[in-house]
């Protein structure tokens, strides 16, 4: 891919691959010279020796700081390379060589040139995702979906790539999202939490483990659903769109759990 999207998903990995040689190297030196990995060991053996030992030491709680340090710049490095990399993502375009191959229960879209095996694990790590999930496979040669209609293939392949893009975006914009649902009527955050926890569901279901009357979520609920890229519906069930899931994980994570919510309960009793 000469988009330059294979560079900053190399960039990532050697960053990452390099990130967990130091951390592998100071839990190994942290062992060595307190017996442990403990921090709390380390603190106590640290004024241990600073209390009852004379200033002739090996010099490894030196090495010990060093590599932290060095562990410090790489996790910050990491974190804009990520960032560049998922900034990229956000308008991916893959290699098609622009030919559709149907064999027996799949559609075949092959690419004009191999994604190489380290890119792919790249674009699954920042996006917390598997490229093979979903009836729609990204491999190395191709995106291959699972069905035996080329229209439906299609359909399902825009529908796989816009996914990704809107993965990538809703990381990259994941501060905007949380501070906009934020500020949204509560039972928006309580709807994404609920169906974060038990997917999919139906209004009724939303609302009675929301604890509110039948009808209380009819406005609010499709509103959502044909304004804001949290939800999606099949039949008469809501459940969580992955930018959905990403925004409601980083809620809770910055903000705790909605207010109001109450404890899920089970359908019908």
């Amino acid at each position: 891919m000469k988009d330059g999207l294979e560079d900053k998903a190399d960039k990532y990995r050697s960053l990452q691959e390099e990130l967990e040689a130091k951390q592998a190297e100071l839990q190994e030196i942290q062992a060595g010279t307190f017996g442990t990995d403990s921090k709390n060991a380390e603190k106590r053996a640290r004024e241990f020796f600073s209390n009852a030992s004379r200033d002739v030491g090996s010099g490894r709680t030196e090495k010990i700081d060093a590599l932290r340090d060095e562990i410090s710049e790489l996790e910050d490095d990491l974190t804009a390379a990520k960032e560049e990399l998922l900034e990229r993502l956000v308008d991916v375009q893959f290699p098609f060589e622009e030919v559709i191959k149907p064999k027996d229960e799949t559609v075949e879209f092959p690419f004009s040139e191999p994604i190489p095996g380290e890119v792919i694990k790249a674009i699954e790590d920042v996006l917390n995702e598997d490229l093979k999930g979903d009836n729609v496979a990204i491999t190395t040669d191709a995106l291959i979906v699972e069905t035996a209609d080329v229209e439906e293939a299609i359909g399902m392949a825009e529908d796989r790539i816009e996914g990704i893009r809107a993965n990538a975006g809703t990381k990259v914009d994941i501060d905007e999202y949380l501070e906009e649902l934020r500020e949204r009527d509560r039972k928006v955050a309580l709807t994404l939490h609920i169906l974060h926890q038990d997917e999919p569901l139906t209004k009724k279901e939303i609302e009675d483990r929301m604890g509110v009357e039948s009808g209380a979520l009819r406005g609010q609920l499709y509103y959502v659903l044909d304004n804001d890229p949290y939800l999606k519906k099949s039949g008469q069930e809501f459940s969580l769109t992955e930018t959905g899931r990403e925004v409601i994980k980083g809620y809770v994570e910055e903000y705790g759990e909605p207010e109001g919510l109450e404890q899920p309960q089970e359908v019908g009793g």
